[in-house]
């Protein structure tokens, strides 16, 4: 199948998909004759299990890494790849915590907005003539 075929069965942006090729995400795609891509159900599993770990979180270079060791089929790799899924875990509880504090602060700011927003506002607006 096509590449138009292919974004859509696996819910990735063709251009996405061209990038993750390259990039050696993704294994490269058998072309035709005439030099197109020719997905195989194979490559659309591939596609799909990649946009999962990218709606999860994972970034595109330990996933690259991590699809490399899957690529290799030893077992031996587990612990190496479930240490990529931990690292990613870390970094996933870190970018939450700072949301977190991001959406406390506004938070704060709203609800309390008369006694710290309005002479923050003020204050903006007033000349300093120093």
């Amino acid at each position: 199948m096509n590449i138009k075929k292919a974004a859509e069965r696996s819910g990735i942006k063709a251009d996405n998909i061209r990038y993750y090729e390259k990039i050696g995400l993704i294994p490269h795609i058998k072309r035709t004759e005439s030099g197109l891509r020719n997905f195989s159900e194979q490559d659309i599993k591939t596609l799909k299990f990649v946009k999962h770990m990218r709606d999860a979180g994972v970034q595109v270079e330990p996933l690259t890494r991590y699809m490399a060791l899957v690529a290799q089929g030893n077992p031996e790799t587990k612990g190496e790849r479930i240490a990529i899924l931990e690292a990613q875990v870390e970094q996933l509880r870190c970018e939450i915590e700072e949301k977190q504090s991001a959406l406390d602060y506004l938070t704060y700011k709203i609800e309390h907005y008369d006694e710290v927003m309005i002479p923050s506002e003020t204050a903006l607006l007033t000349e300093d003539k120093r």
